[in-house]
């Protein structure tokens, strides 16, 4: 524990080292960027798996989509992979190492997704593999490395940056959507099983047809510049949304009977996570409520 402070001490003084002709700590390096929920499936005409056509034969591979995952290799315990020393061969060792998680809040689902942050620190514990299915748009992953290399080094970190002893290089990922990213969240979620009887998550096959539609047209919609179009389709899309949550997986795997919709437990809260998506959507693109 004793450890662990003094890393985060050193790492929160930094910031207060003056700059000089050869300083002790560097100015911090960050790195950005974007993670999506969903991407398109990378199928092969080898692997399938196909939709059966009967005599025709097998027609086009079924997967459409596939969950995203934030994957850090850093390349061994020491990190090579993220370090600016080992990219340019320089002998470095590592002080400290975070990962924060941050999760902010949305107006939609308060209950089923309240913001919260997850820090791990030190190499042993931080966690390398994140599925991104449920993960909320803005929620940020911020990686911290502290590092000391033994010679004076120039990294080339922002502003006036001479030679030092202390590093720090940060990456952050930031959990984004979009409204062709919502699309893959929707096909996703028609693809994936609810409960032990695997009937997809969005269960009612008409209403995912629908679905899809008011995404194509909010887009189109959007693209000619008509904001307040897009916004009352996007509006409508949350209405059927809401109407088709469902809290249990339906016992028989019926494209339209009773009990069919879109899966909403803790475990499964598709239906929250498609809703708190449209609100981000909204406000993030400036298509924002109609009438706003």
């Amino acid at each position: 524990m004793r450890r662990t402070l003094v890393c985060v001490l050193a790492l929160a003084l930094l910031v207060a080292v003056p700059a000089s002709a050869a300083r002790i700590s560097s100015t911090m390096i960050t790195h950005m960027d974007q993670v999506y929920q969903a991407y398109p499936a990378c199928v092969d005409s080898i692997s399938g798996p196909y939709c059966f056509a009967g005599y025709m034969g097998m027609g086009q591979p079924i997967i459409s989509s596939v969950p995203g995952v934030l994957c850090i290799d850093p390349g061994g315990c020491d990190w090579p992979n993220f370090i600016g020393a080992a990219q340019a061969g320089v002998d470095y060792t590592i002080k400290n190492t975070m990962l924060v998680k941050e999760t902010p809040e949305f107006v939609q689902c308060f209950g089923m997704f309240p913001p919260h942050t997850v820090v791990q620190q030190g190499t042993p514990n931080i966690r390398l593999w994140w599925p991104l299915m449920y993960e909320l748009p803005s929620t940020t992953y911020t990686l911290t490395i502290l590092y000391g290399t033994p010679i004076l080094w120039d990294d080339d970190g922002m502003g006036p940056n001479p030679p030092a002893w202390v590093h720090v290089e940060q990456w952050v990922w930031h959990v984004d959507t979009d409204l062709e990213h919502l699309a893959l969240l929707l096909e996703l979620f028609h693809e994936l099983p609810y409960g032990k009887d695997e009937v997809p998550l969005i269960s009612d096959e008409p209403l995912y047809e629908e679905l899809q539609g008011k995404i194509a047209a909010a887009l189109a919609a959007y693209m000619a510049g008509d904001t307040a179009t897009a916004a009352w389709i996007l509006a409508d899309f949350e209405l059927e949304v809401m109407d088709a949550c469902i809290d249990v997986s339906p016992a028989f795997p019926n494209p339209t009977g009773p009990g069919t919709g879109i899966a909403n437990s803790q475990e499964n809260p598709a239906c929250c996570k498609l809703l708190v998506d449209v609100e981000y959507i909204l406000y993030t693109t400036g298509i924002g409520q109609p009438g706003q």
